[in-house]
């Protein structure tokens, strides 16, 4: 019994180890990788450096001036008018008592000014 116990033991033993050879050769490999990208990475990285070295000024020579980042205008679009609603006949309720009558919309104060084109549209 104790030699079935130790036998299956040691398996064990050698499975995790198994394991463990198997998870040490897959970070050596990315480690390989990861060293490539960095060699890779740095040849690009002093290319870079020659390409930008080109338009270096010397002390002194200028000014930096950064550009502002360009905006948009608003659109302008053309005042329409709007044709008045059609007046409408609406029986009024009862007013509930207890309850308070609904507050009346707000009229628009500003109207849009009539342009010459305004004259051209017709209502449907």
């Amino acid at each position: 019994a104790a030699s079935s116990e130790q036998s299956a033991g040691v398996g064990q033993v050698g499975e995790a180890i198994t394991q463990m050879d198997q998870a040490t050769q897959q970070n050596a490999a990315l480690v390989e990788q990861m060293a490539a990208a960095a060699g890779s990475l740095s040849s690009q990285a002093q290319e870079l450096v020659d390409a930008v070295a080109f338009f270096k000024l010397s002390q002194g020579q200028g000014t930096v001036r950064t550009a502002a980042a360009p905006r948009s205008a608003p659109i302008a679009r053309p005042a329409v008018p709007r044709p008045a609603p059609a007046a409408r006949v609406v029986a009024r309720k009862q007013a509930t008592p207890g309850l308070a009558a609904p507050a009346p919309a707000p009229k628009s104060v500003a109207k849009a000014a009539p342009s010459a084109s305004a004259e051209d549209w017709e209502s449907f």
